[in-house]
This record gives C-alpha cells, structure tokens and sequence, in this order.
C-alpha cells in the first residue's frame, strides 16, 4: 500500500531537474534474458528468476558429473513412482532424448476431467536445468513435449555467471538457451543487486515479453489508480524527485522517482522507469523495469536507515537505467564457444 500510495500521488508534485550521471570507475556486466545491465563491481546479486515459453527454469550445481546427474534422475524417477509429487500426480513415462536430458510425463485424474504435466532436467558441465508445469489438458501435452525435446531442451547450455555469450540466444542463471528470438512465446527474466555499502538498497532489473497491446503505461496507471482515504495523509508527505518521459538506449518509457516519509525520520526511495514492449512476444523488443528501493531489510521491525542520499541513489538508479541494451549478438557465433563451466 506504502508504493501504490507513492504512485498514486505523483500527479501531483513537481518535478525535479535531471541529477548528472556518476562516473561509475569499476563496473560489471550482467546478462538478464537478451539484455545487458551494468553495475557497480561490488554489487551482489540478491536474486534471480527466469521463465521461459513453458515455464520457470531453476538452475542447479549439485550434480557434479555425469554419473552424479545420472544418479540423481534414477533416485527422482524412484520418488516419482512411489508418488511423492505435488498435488497428487502420477509418473506415467519418462523419456530420455539423451543421456543428458530426462522428461518425466505426469498425469492426474481430477473430477473436472484428466490433468496433464511433465518434469525435465538437462545436465551439462556440473550444471543442471530443470522446469516443471502442470495442468495442461493430455491432448495438448503431447504437443509441448514435442516442442520441448526438439527445440528447447537440447538447446539449454551451461554457461559461467561471469560470461557473456556472442550467440542470439536467453540469458538466464549459469545458463544460456539458444534461440534467435525470431518466434512469438513468452520470456521473463529478472535479477536484483544489493550493495554491503548500502543495506536494505535493492537495484533490480526485469525484461519481459509483451502479452497483450494497448495496455496502460507506467504513468497511467499512477494517474488512474485509486486511493483509501485513511492513505491521505501519507499522500501528501510523498515526494517526487522527478517524473516523466524518458528514452534510455532508444527504448522510449517512463519514470518516476519518489521518497516516502518513515516513522523514524528518514526517507526511503522508491525508484522507477519502464519502455513498454512493442510487439506481442517479441523479446527482442519486450517490456524493460528498472528498480531502485531502499529500506528493504529491517531492525527491530523498522525499514532499514538508507546510508546513500537522494544525489547518490538517484545517480546510481541512472547509471543502471543508462546502461540497460540488448545484448549485441553475432549470428556467426555458435554456443561451442561459450566458456566452459567447471565440473
């Protein structure tokens, strides 16, 4: 409620002028789905999530090797016989396309009618790769399993979280999937830094494709959104630092940049700019958020204290912005030549 309070205000505020961009000394480059984003060296990562046309792909380094990724699917595939599966579904096949890639088939009978679904895991260089998704109807599983054995599976890489890849293809943890970015699906991928010099600051970035045209952007929905009347005190303590359009690498979107009062004094930042997707499914063209938050982590109950003033997070939420850009590719460049993971 304390950020739908903060958009919902900045209307009307007043603006403020551009804060003048950092020199960012030492910086690193991150690769997020078909994008690029900079941040300072010392930033850590504080999370990651990928999803990518049938589901979340979670990235695993517990199986070192081949035989320890072999071991591992034979134990699951005994877990899955002896029905420890969410909700109640049954393994009714497993398909191997290769040594490396497991599939096991999933159904369950439910009063509405049958429900289908599946598990893959694919191992290379000590990483593992897994997705799983039910409810689909058997009709229709048949099609998605087709499609993820021969166009996604095999073409899931392992790549070092420090690399970044020449070949068209989707980011994601240690990972990379292979693809030109040429056909219609969905794709999502999301990761946010925290910074030791400033606890409880969190810069995340996120591209995601689009689903459907003509929805409201970022300053829209701020302007239409609806607001209790007990949140209107809190709305007229909210400060916008800066509010309008901006074009960040020829992407054209918006921002806005606020403070929310605390009981303890301080302010916190709420911090963000968003280019609509332009075309449905297009990731090469999808929808870009850039977030900066402070007061993130807590004492005693209380939103962290920010250690960085207005100047240093609006500079640092500008150097990050500034530097979101697709990923430059070559279509000569092929996945052998990613690095090596270790393992």
């Amino acid at each position: 409620m304390m950020r739908f309070a903060m958009a919902l205000c900045a209307s009307l505020l007043i603006p403020v002028c551009y804060a003048k961009e950092p020199l960012m000394s030492e910086t690193k480059t991150y690769c997020i789905g078909r994008y690029l984003v900079d941040v300072p060296a010392d930033a850590q990562i504080n999370g990651q999530s990928y999803e990518y046309r049938f589901g979340r792909i979670e990235t695993d380094q517990s199986a070192e090797t081949a035989q320890g990724f072999q071991e591992k699917m034979e134990a699951r595939e005994a877990e899955l016989r002896a029905g420890k599966q969410k909700d109640g579904f049954q393994l009714t096949n497993v398909r191997r396309p290769s040594s490396s890639i497991w599939v096991f088939d999933l159904y369950q009978k439910l009063l509405l009618g049958p429900s289908s679904g599946f598990e893959t895991h694919v191992w290379e260089h000590g990483t593992s790769f897994s997705m799983e998704e039910t409810g689909y109807e058997p009709a229709t599983l048949g099609h998605v399993l087709a499609e993820l054995q021969t166009n996604l599976l095999p073409n899931v890489h392992a790549r070092p979280s420090d690399s970044i890849p020449t070949a068209p293809g989707f980011c994601l943890k240690d990972g990379f999937v292979a693809n030109d970015g040429t056909t219609s699906q969905f794709e999502d991928a999301a990761i946010s830094f925290k910074f030791a010099q400033w606890p409880g600051v969190l810069v995340s970035v996120e591209t995601m494709t689009l689903t459907k045209l003509g929805q409201p952007s970022l300053l829209q929905r701020i302007d239409g959104g609806g607001l209790p009347a007990a949140f209107k005190n809190l709305v007229s303590q909210i400060r916008i630092l800066r509010r309008g359009q901006r074009t960040v690498n020829g992407r054209a979107g918006e921002e806005i940049l606020s403070t929310l009062p605390t009981d303890a004094g301080y302010r916190l930042h709420q911090f963000q700019w968003e280019a609509d997707g332009t075309e449905i499914g297009n990731g090469l063209k999808p929808t870009i958020t850039v977030e900066l938050e402070s007061g993130m982590t807590q004492e005693n109950g209380v939103p962290t204290r920010p250690l960085l003033t207005d100047e240093q997070a609006i500079a640092l939420f500008d150097a990050v912005a500034n530097s979101v850009r697709l990923r430059p590719v070559s279509t000569s460049a092929t996945v052998a030549e990613l690095p090596r993971c270790e393992g």
